[in-house]
């Protein structure tokens, strides 16, 4: 039985997408019974797995993995027990999770702040620029081509040779080229910096895709 002993920060950097994975799995008989029918606007869509606010993956994580840290601050747990722990504490699934469609999801998960004109010129009217907190994963993505957010990148510079990228086209070819289940899901996780995310890579305008000028240096640079 695999054991972690670490930081809370290197649980999620390590062990976080792997939880991601089981949770998405863990809700995917929920979801398959809504039956495409999204829980908020009522449209049948591809359904993705929202926490609910205040009941989000990180803060369940971390809520776990309380018992299991030491007065240092260091975590040392079973991977698999914990893993068990934090998926009991995502029932019921219902009153963790809503199950709607991913124009629902983005909104549902948008920060309510008022928007900078002079900051969002050129990008979507209702976003706020995002911190970057995560961009210096750039440079580790370039380099582990496997992963699901390298993938994608991949997928966007591939289509962005011959023109405009559409939300439709990078769908497309993630699952075509780049064998890429769930996409709406890791989509989702790649226009933010909250929680667990991939981190803020992309943003929509007009149903296309971009990538932040900020981040497209970083990829450019070693992609």
């Amino acid at each position: 039985m695999a054991t972690f002993i670490g930081t809370i920060k290197e649980f999620h950097d390590y062990i976080g997408p792997r939880i991601r994975n089981i949770i998405n799995n863990f809700t995917r008989k929920h979801r398959q019974s809504q039956n495409g029918i999204c829980e908020f606007c009522g449209k049948k869509a591809e359904l993705q797995s929202a926490h609910v606010h205040g009941r989000d993956r990180r803060t369940i994580i971390e809520e776990i993995l309380k018992q299991h840290t030491d007065d240092n601050q260091l975590i040392s747990c079973s991977i698999e027990e914990v893993e068990q722990e934090i998926l009991k504490a995502h029932e019921p699934i219902e009153k963790t999770f809503k199950f709607i469609c991913h124009p629902c999801h983005v909104n549902y998960d948008s920060p309510l702040k008022k928007v900078n004109p002079k900051r969002t010129k050129n990008y979507t009217s209702n976003s706020q620029e995002p911190e970057f907190t995560k961009i210096s994963r750039i440079r580790l993505w370039a380099r582990r081509g496997h992963q699901i957010n390298s993938r994608m990148g991949h997928a966007f510079l591939a289509l962005e040779k011959e023109g405009d990228v559409s939300y439709d086209s990078l769908k497309s070819l993630c699952r075509s080229k780049f064998a890429i289940d769930e996409f709406d899901s890791h989509f989702a996780s790649m226009k933010t910096d909250k929680g667990n995310s991939h981190g803020a890579v992309f943003y929509e305008k007009n149903g296309k895709v971009f990538i932040w000028d900020k981040v497209k240096r970083e990829i450019d640079k070693y992609f």
